[in-house]
Order: C-alpha cells, then sequence, then structure tokens
C-alpha cells in the first residue's frame, strides 16, 4: 500500500509524531486532499522552539503559522542559549500569544524579563482552553511583578495543572493575595520556601488542589499559623526544613493524603516514630516515599545504631501491610552523616555516587531494588575503588557530571550511556589514557547532544579529530585562575576547522578578541546560537544593556541583518545566527 492511500485518520494519527516544520514541507500543496488534512483537519499541532533555528523560525513564523495558528495545541518559547531574545521575536510578525486560540498547553523557559512574563500571563487570560501552564528557570526582577503574576495566573478559569519554576529576587507574601482559582489541581512551586503562614494562605488560594509540590521551611520555636483542612489533596511532595511538630501540624491539615513523599535535612525518625506519625495524621496513606540526609549520629559504635535505626523499619507495619522497603547508606567519606531512604529509590534532582562504607537494606534480597532506573541526573566524582557491597547500577542517566579518570567501576555502576544527552567534564587530567577514556565515554553516548568542557580539553578532542554523530552544543567552561581561560584566534580556528567544530550548532565560549566572533560565524557552517565573552571588551569597558552598547553596534554593523544581537543579564553577547 502506498502512503497516499492510507485514510486520512491514520494520516492524522501519524501526523502527531512528526516535526510541524517538515510535515507541512512536505505535504503542503501536493493536493487539495493533503491541504485540507494539515490546514482543517490536524487539530494538534505541537509547536516547541526552544531549539529551532532562527531560519526556521522565520519561516514558521512567516509563512506556516497564519496557516495553522487556530490547531496549535502546544507551544514551547525560550530565550535559552540556543534561542536568545526569542520571545521577543514574536513581535514583528505581529504574534502574539493569545492568537494561540486553541492553545491548551503552553512551556515558558529561561525568560529573566518580569516584564515579558507578566505580558505573557497577560495573553494566557485570553486563551479559553489553556490548561497546562509551565515555567522553568525563569527570573522575575521586579518588586511588583510576583503579585501581578500570581493574580494573572490564578485568573485562569480552565487551567488544571500549573508549574512555576521562578526565581523571585525580591520577597513577596501569598498572604495579600485577594483571588482563589477554582481550577488548579496540580500544583508545583520551586525556589519559594513556605512557612506555615504562607502555605495556609497558599491552599486557601487554591481550594481543588490535588497535587502540590513545594519546599517547606519554618525556625524552630516559631508559632505554627493555623492551616485549615486540605480534603481534595491526595498528593503530596515536600523538601522539607523544620520541626517534627511543624510537620504533624502540615500532614493534620491533609487527612485525605494517599501519596507523599519527603525530603529532609533535618529531622531524623525511626520507624516507629514515622509509623506513629502515619497513622495519626494521614491514615488513609497508600504510598509513602522519603530520603532523610542526617547528621546525629555519635562517634561510638556507628554501625550497631545504624542496624538499631533500620531494625525500626522491620517491622509488621513496614514489612507486610505496606511492604515498605528502607535502605540506610553510611558514606565512605563521612563520619556522621548517614542517608535513610525508601526503596525503589525515587528521588530524580542531582544523585552524587559515593562509596558506601556500610549499607543494609530492609528488604528479603540484598539485591532487590539496586537498578536506580528514575535518578537520572548523575555525579560521579571517581573515587569508587571497590564493589564489596552490593552495587547500585543506574541504566538511565541523561545528564552526567563527572572527573575523567582510569576507574574500574564506572561501567559496573553506569552500564549503558544510551539515554545520555549531556554530559559535564569537571576535571581531566592531561594524560592519554584519561583522553582515551574521554574518547570511549562519547563513542558509548549515541545520543549526546550537549557538552560541558573546558577549553584545553575540548581543543585536544579537536586536535583528535573526534566527531560525534549528534553532538550539537558544547559549552567551554571558564576558569578564572587559569591561563586558559580565554581563546586566542589560533585555538578558535583549530576548533572551527575539527569536526566537532564543523557539526557544533550551538556554542558558549570565551575569547581574546572581538573579532574572533567573525571568524567563528564564517567557518563553522553549522552555527545557528553564539554565546560568547570577550576579554578585551571586559578590559576596556563598562558593561551596559543600553542601545548603545559598542560592542553590539560593531556586531551589527559587521553581520547580516538577519541576525539576532543581544546581550544577556550574564553579560554574555548573544547571536541568533540565520544561514
Amino acid at each position: 500500500m502506498k502512503f497516499e492511500e492510507l485514510p486520512n485518520e491514520l494520516l492524522l494519527d501519524l501526523f502527531e509524531f512528526c516535526d510541524p516544520i517538515q510535515l507541512i514541507r512536505s505535504f503542503q500543496s501536493l493536493n487539495t486532499r493533503f491541504n485540507q488534512l494539515l490546514f482543517v483537519q490536524f487539530c494538534s499541532y505541537r509547536l516547541d522552539f526552544r531549539s529551532i533555528s532562527k531560519a526556521n523560525f522565520h519561516l514558521m513564523c512567516e509563512e506556516y503559522l497564519p496557516l495553522i495558528i487556530d490547531n496549535v495545541s502546544s507551544l514551547c518559547l525560550s530565550d535559552g542559549e540556543e534561542t536568545p531574545q526569542l520571545s521577543q521575536h514574536l513581535i514583528p510578525y505581529c504574534l502574539t500569544l493569545d492568537e494561540f486560540t486553541h492553545l491548551r498547553s503552553l512551556l515558558i523557559q529561561n525568560i529573566d524579563t518580569s516584564s515579558t512574563l507578566v505580558n505573557i500571563t497577560l495573553d494566557c487570560l485570553y486563551l479559553p482552553y489553556l490548561t497546562h501552564l509551565k515555567f522553568i528557570k525563569c527570573h522575575l526582577t521586579s518588586y511588583t511583578s510576583p503579585n501581578e503574576l500570581f493574580l494573572n495566573i490564578w485568573s485562569l478559569k480552565q487551567l488544571t495543572h500549573c508549574t512555576l519554576d521562578i526565581i523571585f529576587e525580591h520577597t513577596f507574601t501569598f498572604a495579600t493575595f485577594s483571588i482563589m482559582s477554582k481550577s488548579i489541581e496540580y500544583l508545583s512551586i520551586k525556589n519559594f520556601t513556605f512557612s506555615s503562614t504562607e502555605l495556609a494562605y497558599l491552599l486557601h488560594s487554591v481550594p481543588s488542589v490535588r497535587h502540590l509540590f513545594i519546599k517547606f521551611g519554618q525556625p524552630i520555636n516559631t508559632e505554627l499559623f493555623r492551616i485549615p483542612p486540605v480534603k481534595l489533596l491526595t498528593r503530596l511532595k515536600i523538601h522539607f526544613d523544620g520541626s517534627v511538630c511543624s510537620l504533624t501540624h502540615i500532614l493534620k491539615s491533609m487527612p485525605n493524603l494517599l501519596y507523599l513523599t519527603f525530603e529532609t535535612e533535618t529531622i531524623n525518625l525511626n520507624g516507629n516514630q514515622w509509623k506513629q506519625i502515619l497513622i495519626d495524621c494521614v491514615p488513609q496513606i497508600k504510598r509513602f516515599r522519603f530520603l532523610m540526609k542526617v547528621l546525629s549520629i555519635k562517634n561510638n559504635n556507628v554501625e550497631e545504631q545504624l542496624d538499631d535505626i533500620l531494625n525500626t523499619f522491620r517491622t509488621p507495619f513496614w514489612l507486610d501491610e505496606h511492604q515498605w522497603f528502607v535502605r540506610c547508606d553510611w558514606p565512605q567519606h563521612s563520619k556522621k552523616l548517614f542517608l535513610l531512604y525508601t526503596l525503589p529509590y525515587c528521588f530524580g534532582d542531582i544523585h552524587v555516587i559515593h562509596q558506601n562504607q556500610w549499607s543494609k537494606t530492609t528488604g528479603p534480597n540484598t539485591c532487590d531494588y539496586n537498578s536506580y532506573d528514575r535518578v537520572m541526573n548523575v555525579f560521579y566524582n571517581g573515587r569508587i575503588d571497590n564493589l564489596t557491597l552490593s552495587p547500585i547500577v543506574y541504566p538511565n542517566v541523561r545528564h552526567l557530571t563527572l572527573r575523567v579518570s582510569v576507574d574500574n567501576y564506572f561501567w559496573t555502576i553506569i552500564p549503558t550511556l544510551d539515554h545520555l544527552i549531556s554530559l559535564e567534564i569537571i576535571e581531566i587530567r592531561g594524560n592519554s589514557q584519561s583522553k582515551s577514556y574521554l574518547k570511549v565515554l562519547l563513542d558509548r553516548a549515541p545520543r549526546l547532544k550537549y557538552l560541558r568542557i573546558d577549553p584545553t580539553s575540548c581543543l585536544q578532542l579537536a586536535q583528535m579529530n573526534i566527531s560525534h554523530p549528534s553532538l550539537c552544543r558544547i559549552h567551554l567552561k571558564s576558569y578564572c585562575t587559569r591561563m586558559n581561560r580565554y581563546l586566542n584566534a589560533e585555538q578558535c580556528s583549530t576548533l572551527a576547522n575539527s569536526s566537532l567544530g564543523r557539526q557544533c550548532e550551538v556554542l558558549t565560549i570565551r575569547i581574546d578578541d572581538r573579532s574572533i566572533i567573525l571568524d567563528l560565524v564564517r567557518n563553522m557552517c553549522n552555527l545557528r546560537a553564539l554565546n560568547c565573552e570577550c576579554r578585551s571588551e571586559l578590559w576596556s569597558n563598562n558593561l551596559t544593556f543600553s542601545s548603545d552598547d559598542e560592542l553590539l553596534v560593531w556586531l551589527r554593523s559587521s553581520l547580516p541583518d538577519n541576525y539576532s544581537i543581544s546581550r544577556h543579564r550574564s553579560c554574555l553577547v548573544q547571536l541568533w545566527i540565520s544561514r
């Protein structure tokens, strides 16, 4: 059967898996039937502009968006290193978010201009179908913006899922909220520490919330504000910095809680204490996951004390009624710190791989749950010198930070790099074994897209003419105390003319002289975004963000008009290149 003989229903299903630009390019004007499918019947265009080239962005805004804007269901925008100032580039095409009339999901990432963030939420008020809203790695810098932002978001009548990963540079309070969102059911707020007072006001403003993800912190011996019962809440994920009293105070306000994920570095509770808290406060609990990093072990008879703690998790309540198993680790490098957590391990933030001098579990088999499948972000410091205890395996690592050294146990602990997309090298020894080891890492990571490495090591890879099929982003780290922080023209030429340089699409680099910028743009044929810091400029000029920024003026006069040239708040000059 030929492709065009497939029924419309099947074709529409297949369109779901296609890149929108390639989809339209392939089938536009092929015939009347395909035009009808593309521009009338297909209503699920998912546009992700976080890695789009400027040329494709122009093509989409100029030609394709006017045809499909009413059929876009999901949109992702970012002002990150790959697409600097993208949010401002919708304006020349007379496009605003409120024109995406059937948008159901919106993701905003790496935007650090308060007015832009507030204006985005204002536009969202005109999107009647918007149910999912995410802000990732954004910054609010003004005093008034937090209140405006929350007011707009809480006014979205259909919004059910809201994630706010925003750094608030000025303090604000939920106590001033005068509006209530009756639609939000899933709420995640990062970079804000809730006291009992703030939490009470937050929960009052979202009476329909069912899933809540927050950070709590309140000094011991401070008065706890009354938190009214939240009867619809069934799932809580909390990073906790407070007392046992404040913990029970929070949990008692959530009588119907079914799922609790708890992380703390401030309290140390054994199995009997946890049992009593759960029975008294959240009797309907079905699944309980915790991670406690504790510093309260006495120096004498440490192993005996750890055994005593672990035994409190071996009671019928833990093993028979709930089948909740616990592991206790005593890291090799620590005298007093130990880790106590439930299995399977379910905490997805940066996980430091350490060698244990003592490790036991309450599970029936020591090797059960030794595969930490949910850990995707790993730091490996290369200090593992034996695996006498049951080795923990990390098979799904997507982001890896490590010191490159010859290590006999690395491949036992991280058996595959098939899922790896980001690699950061924080130290590499200047010998042939380390270089070979790094080459092996690259060869065994077929999906690797992003490499963060020091300039000297990158130049060594370039001189070895190493290539990689998917690596497209290189970030050359700066070392303030080292002589190799800034690359000269010859070194940049070596990088640009290497296999890695020719395939590189996004580059972050520190350079000696501004003229090198023109050389990199000219010689790196696939480069679509360049983020750079120029040493001569930093030493000779006072940086400003005004329109008369001398370096930006010079670059705009030296490069084509369709290049976007701006300066980030970190002082990096950013080029979004159109070829």
